[in-house]
């Protein structure tokens, strides 16, 4: 009795197993991503599954969903929102100027290598389909080959080398991998990545108005406003070759005649009238 159970388990295990990989069928894993030359990433991953095969048995779409999302390794963290047209739904995932250091997780990843941006999608059927490799690894074979991949990255550099199937224009490479085709062992490109900026470069202006030399300079012209200031503030001290101030003078007086070497000083003549003697 208990080996007829394990047999009805057995086939509904098996049953649900080739659900799981025909709605893998109809599962798109879409990135648009842009490297920027500040070693941040911005763009958007989009993963989607048809509506019709998500809602069988009746089950909502989101149920549905969820249940196919577990196959799929983890993705780069970001906002995540629901998406949803008439054929389609699934998750849309934002990233706007993520360091390099956080884009980094098991399905895809960028990271700087010196002067070079490489990254890398892995498309090893271990890392996909983690529920079905639950009951037959062999089913996770078939879950990639059913998958399609869009992915274009754009890079602030010159893209030097892409993998097998990557269409490169320039600065972006582009993959289309369609379902039923059989996968190849990666996504991956290799780009040219700009020099980063050194300490002196990081306290330029980047050719912008100086106002670090307008300060400086507007510091150094008040402290010599200062300086004079005081300098001509400070009070004369007079020397012993100056000559002394006339007392008299001093006074606001007529100057005082000066007295002979004798000592005595001289009568004053009156001059008396105008025409006489």
């Amino acid at each position: 009795m208990n080996t007829g159970f394990g047999r009805i388990r057995a086939l509904r295990g098996a049953v649900c197993l080739a659900l799981v990989a025909a709605l893998s069928g109809c599962m798109q894993f879409n990135a648009g991503l842009t490297v920027n030359a500040d070693d941040t990433v911005s763009g958007q991953l989009l993963l989607t599954a048809a509506r019709n095969v998500l809602t069988a048995n009746n089950r909502p779409v989101e149920t549905g969903f969820a249940e196919l999302r577990q196959n799929i390794p983890a993705l780069p963290a970001g906002p995540e929102t629901k998406y949803e047209d008439a054929t389609h739904f699934g998750s849309l995932i934002n990233y706007r100027n993520v360091p390099l250091d956080q884009f980094d997780s098991e399905s895809l990843s960028i990271v700087r290598d010196g002067d070079r941006y490489v990254f890398t999608l892995p498309l090893d059927p271990k890392r996909y389909g983690g529920k079905v490799a639950e009951q037959d690894p062999e089913n996770q074979a078939r879950f990639m080959l059913l998958m399609s991949f869009e992915i274009a990255v754009t890079f602030p550099g010159r893209v030097l080398d892409a993998s097998t199937g990557g269409q490169v224009n320039d600065r972006t490479v582009t993959w289309r991998v369609k379902p039923n085709e059989q996968k190849p062992v990666e996504l991956r490109a290799v780009a040219e990545a700009p020099p980063r900026p050194s300490a002196a470069a990081g306290a330029d202006t980047g050719g912008g108005f100086p106002w670090l030399l307008v300060v400086g300079g507007t510091v150094a012209l008040l402290l010599v406003a200062v300086l004079v200031v005081l300098l001509l503030r400070r009070p004369r001290t007079s020397t012993a070759g100056d000559p002394a101030p006339d007392s008299a003078s001093a006074q606001g007086g007529r100057p005082t005649p000066a007295t002979p070497a004798g000592g005595t000083t001289p009568a004053t003549t009156n001059p008396g009238p105008p025409g006489v003697g």
